[in-house]
């Protein structure tokens, strides 16, 4: 569902600062939106406060919700904000670096030949030398 981002109010959170939001807005600009932000019955944020935050400096007027019915149940309320923050974990910068060298494979795929395929194994080689750090 979509509402106005200007519908979605927040009260007291657990996480007050957005820290750097540059990555995050990248990634909404890039592939859009791919978690909702949850709210409750009368559009109170649950969780998601720093994609919300990106979407509105993108210039966003409207946002895709989930609504999560809590009604005056305070802890549940909580329970959202905290545990959708638990689990969550960062890339290591070589999962990052595998990313950036997948993605470039797939967008500027080499030439088929017996030359390309000694040197995509040769690479392959070095690489296995290089994580062994």
């Amino acid at each position: 569902m979509r509402i106005d981002i200007d519908d979605i109010q927040i009260k007291d959170r657990l996480r007050r600062e957005t820290g750097d939001l540059s990555l995050l807005m990248r990634s909404i600009k890039q592939v859009g939106l791919i978690h909702p932000i949850i709210v409750d019955e009368n559009n109170q944020l649950l969780s998601g406060y720093r994609r919300l935050q990106a979407c509105r400096q993108l210039g966003w007027k409207k946002v895709v919700v989930k609504v999560v019915p809590v009604g005056d149940d305070k802890v549940r309320g909580l329970d959202w904000e905290f545990h959708e923050n638990l689990g969550r974990r960062d890339l290591s910068e070589q999962e990052a670096q595998d990313y950036i060298e997948s993605r470039n494979r797939l967008l500027h795929p080499e030439p088929k030949g017996i030359w390309q395929r000694i040197k995509s194994l040769f690479r392959k080689l070095i690489g296995l030398f290089k994580r062994k750090k």
